[in-house]
Parts: structure tokens; C-alpha cells; sequence
């Protein structure tokens, strides 16, 4: 059996696959380690049946994962459609990766190294990876091992299947919301008629079939929403063919602050029933609508704090390591420190310096006025060698007096640092910083929505979120600003 000197071709291709992998990020990653795993492949197909082939198409499988990784973490920036499909499909090809028989060192070192993005993963972790995937000793086979091929008069003519068919596909385009490209969690005013339209592409029509119906498929009560279906009849022309159509849509009720979005997925099939089957679908076929309505179902009695709100709500369910419940307790406290915020400037309810043990006392008081906290917020807890000054369900909230000068939402974060360490002890993401300015005031008090704000601390690995409450006091009254 002939051998093939094929190093020259080999070894190039490594070096720019150590090279890409050990380079810092940008948004031309993608396509680069496509191509490479492209030129992986290749390299194990002119490896043949030598031992190195099974290195090269690992290596492929291990660059296609750092590429959906590389997208996923396009994606979260932008803010794209459902971006942990990249990450699902990144887990997906490592099983596959798993199943290679009679896995060697190189194999099961990738593997190893891969299996982290099984956990607790998050895309300030992807460089790291990257790294550890390029240090990786691969064995650079010199010789190739081309399969056994038959002679002409030897071969068996494969028989092609008649009238095959190609694959029957729906595509789902776009969905837009009066007008505009759905967002990955759209807000809906309930109790409101509001347009969607839909796009598709179908890569041919069955023969049998007379109308495409897409319809909503939902686990939300039947009696909360009235969603369009929408039915395309068969279309004149050579496939592919791309319909659109508008249709009304709307929320019967809203939704509590605390409430995670409505989830629609739309269905597609051919009628009738009888027509050809299996239909492939692909694209983004989920609406996520949030119905939260704070002008109609006010949340503090501040339209720009409960604005403000609901966004850092929808911020912090982006992150991927927040738990639910966590997120839940955090709301919890917010809502009655962000009404402490705005009755703070409207009331001046602290026209002179205060101590920060007495800002605490008042504080305290405050929060177990709620039904929802009452008995279940402490004080002093113990978390990371120090003591907090209270907590609830697990969420420390620190507590600062400012006596002396004046502060502004950026100058709190100094003081974030704490309550990140008190989150970390007690194995949470998040924490409260609630700040008092009483300092005295010849300054106009800023618009009380921007004393709210989030604070990613980093930790080195994975950062922690500290959500401030920054409350004006001791403030001038409006006729002196007229002098």
C-alpha cells in the first residue's frame, strides 16, 4: 500500500489554527475558524486510513465548537435572536465529539478541555478556552494512508434511488411587530390590537399539498392572547418560493413585574394532513412579548422608576448564570427601596446629615412595612468574614451615608466592591447598594429614575451585578435656586 509524504500540506494548516485560537477576538473570528475547520476536514480526508486522520477530524470538530462559541458571543452583544442556539449547538457537537471510538490522548485531552462549556458558561470564559484548545500537542502525522480502491472491472455501480427528492424545508424569515423586526423579548402594550407580519421561504412544494398553515403553539392560558394563524395557498413559479403576510395580534392581560415573558413557537404544516412528510423547519420561530404595563399597573407610583425597573429586570434575565428565584427575591427589595428613592426627592423625607446606623434603622423599618418581606429580612448577617447590613432570602444589601459631599449615580460604584464580596460569600450573582446623599445641597436634584443603575464588578472569572439605589436628601428648597 503506497504512503504519501503530505507535511508540507499538514503543517501550515496547524500553525494558523494555533494562531487563530491564540489570537484576542474580533468580529471576523467566525468566518476564520469556519474555513479552518473546512481545511481540517480536508486534511483528514488526505489523511486516509492513517491514524492522524482521526487527530484532524477532532481538531475540525473542536474548531467548529470555538466557532458557534465565537458567534454566541456575537450575538449576546447585539443583542440577537435567541443567541443560545450557538450554544446549544456548540454542546451538541461535543456529544458528538464523545462518541469518537477509541478516543487517544490527543482525543480525550479535547474533550476534556471542551466539557467546560457543559457548565456554568459564560463568553468571558471563551478566550481562556481558546487558549487551552491551542496548547494541546497535536501529532503531526508526515505520511498518508490512502484507502484501498478497486479496479474499474471491480467496482459495484451504485444505484441511484429514482425520482429522489430534495430535502422539504420551511424557513422562517422574519416576524415583525407593527413594523418593526421582532425583538428577542418584545414589549407589547396589553389589551391593545397590534400588527404582525410574518416572512417565510419554502424550499419547494409537495405535490399533494394544497396550503401551508403556520400556527402558534403555547403552554400560556388560551384566554390570555389571540395570536393570527396564517395560510398560504400553492404558489405559481419554480421554488424557493417567499410568502408574507400580515395578521393582528394582542395580550388580554398584563403581566405581574416579577412574570416571565409569554412564549409563542410557530408550526408549520402542509394540508392536508396527508401530504409529504417529514417538513424541516429552520430559523427563529419564537415571539417572547412581555406584557408588563407599568402606566396601567403601577409598580412604585413613579412612571420613570417603574420604566427604569423593568429594564433592569430584562438586563439581569439576560444574564444566563442569574437564577430565577434570585432575580425574584432581588425584585422584591428593589420595589420598595426604588418608592423610597422617588419619595425621598419628592418629600425630602431627609432634609438633614444622618448617620449611616440611623439611615440603616430607617431603612429596616421600611422594608418590613412590605407583607412580601417582613419577617424574612436580617440584620447583620454573616457572609465572607464580615457582617452585612441586611438581607433577604440570601440578597445582601449594604448600606452607605453620605455626609459630606455631593454624590452622582457614577461615584456610588466605589462602594460596589462590598456588596459583590457579601454576594460571592453567599453564592449569589447579585446584590443591593442603597446609598443616602445628605449631604448639604445647593444643586438641583437630578431626575430620580437615574438613581437607579447596575454595576457589573469584575471578579476575575465571571462578574457579579450590584444593583444601587442612590437617594437625594438634605435638599435645597426650590425658592433658593432663584436667588
Amino acid at each position: 500500500m503506497s504512503k504519501n509524504a503530505i507535511l508540507d500540506h499538514v503543517f501550515p494548516i496547524r500553525s494558523k489554527a494555533v494562531l487563530a485560537l491564540q489570537a484576542a477576538g474580533s468580529r471576523e473570528d467566525a468566518a476564520a475558524f469556519e474555513t479552518l475547520a473546512q481545511d481540517a476536514k480536508g486534511v483528514a480526508v488526505a489523511f486516509g486510513d492513517a491514524p492522524a486522520a482521526k487527530h484532524w477530524i477532532a481538531l475540525s470538530t473542536a474548531l467548529e465548537i470555538v466557532r458557534f462559541l465565537v458567534e454566541w458571543q456575537e450575538a449576546l452583544l447585539t443583542a440577537g435572536i435567541d443567541a443560545d442556539r450557538f450554544l446549544r449547538t456548540a454542546r451538541l457537537r461535543l456529544s458528538q465529539l464523545r462518541e469518537t471510538p477509541d478516543p487517544d490522548l490527543f482525543v480525550a485531552r479535547l474533550i476534556e478541555v471542551l466539557s467546560v462549556i457543559d457548565g456554568a458558561f459564560n463568553m468571558s470564559m471563551i478566550g481562556h478556552l481558546r487558549q487551552q484548545i491551542a496548547g494541546i500537542p497535536l501529532p503531526i502525522g508526515i505520511f498518508s494512508d490512502p484507502p484501498f480502491e478497486r479496479p474499474d472491472w471491480a467496482r459495484e455501480q451504485k444505484q441511484k434511488p429514482k425520482d429522489e427528492k430534495p430535502d422539504l424545508t420551511v424557513a422562517f424569515v422574519e416576524f415583525k411587530i407593527n413594523g418593526t423586526t421582532a425583538e428577542r423579548v418584545q414589549t407589547l402594550r396589553p389589551r391593545e390590537t397590534h400588527d404582525l407580519d410574518i416572512a417565510v421561504r419554502v424550499s419547494r412544494w409537495p405535490e399533494t399539498a394544497s396550503s401551508l398553515v403556520l400556527s402558534p403553539v403555547s403552554l400560556e392560558p388560551r384566554d390570555s392572547y389571540d395570536l393570527p394563524s396564517f395560510r398560504f395557498l400553492r404558489p405559481s413559479g419554480e421554488p424557493p418560493h417567499f410568502f408574507q403576510q400580515h395578521g393582528r395580534m394582542i395580550l388580554h392581560a398584563p403581566q405581574n413585574l416579577k412574570a416571565r415573558p409569554f412564549e409563542f413557537m410557530y408550526s408549520a404544516e402542509f394540508q392536508p394532513t396527508s401530504s409529504e412528510r417529514p417538513v424541516s423547519i429552520a430559523g427563529q420561530r419564537t415571539l417572547r412579548l412581555d406584557g408588563s404595563e407599568p402606566s396601567r399597573q403601577p409598580i412604585t407610583g413613579y412612571p420613570g422608576i417603574d420604566r427604569k425597573l423593568v429594564a433592569i429586570r430584562d438586563s439581569l434575565r439576560l444574564e444566563p448564570l442569574i437564577p430565577e428565584s434570585d432575580l425574584e427575591d432581588l425584585l422584591t427589595v428593589l420595589v420598595p427601596l426604588a418608592n423610597l428613592v422617588g419619595q425621598a426627592v419628592q418629600d425630602n423625607l431627609f432634609p438633614k446629615v444622618i448617620s449611616e446606623a440611623e439611615f440603616q434603622r430607617q431603612v429596616r423599618e421600611w422594608l418590613r412595612r412590605e407583607a412580601t418581606i417582613g419577617a424574612g429580612l436580617e440584620e447583620q448577617a454573616h457572609s465572607t468574614g464580615g457582617r452585612t447590613d441586611l438581607s433577604f432570602r440570601g440578597v445582601r444589601i449594604e448600606l452607605k451615608s453620605e455626609t459630606a459631599k455631593r454624590l452622582l449615580p457614577d461615584d456610588c460604584k466605589h462602594y460596589a466592591s462590598q456588596p459583590a464580596s457579601y454576594a460571592v460569600g453567599t453564592n449569589r450573582r447579585v446584590a443591593v447598594l442603597s446609598v443616602l446623599d445628605c449631604s448639604p445641597k445647593k444643586e438641583v436634584p437630578f431626575p430620580i429614575e437615574d438613581g437607579l443603575c447596575v454595576y457589573p464588578i469584575d471578579t476575575g472569572t465571571t462578574p457579579v451585578y450590584i444593583v444601587c439605589c442612590l437617594i437625594q436628601g438634605n435638599l435645597a428648597k426650590p425658592s433658593s435656586h432663584s436667588r
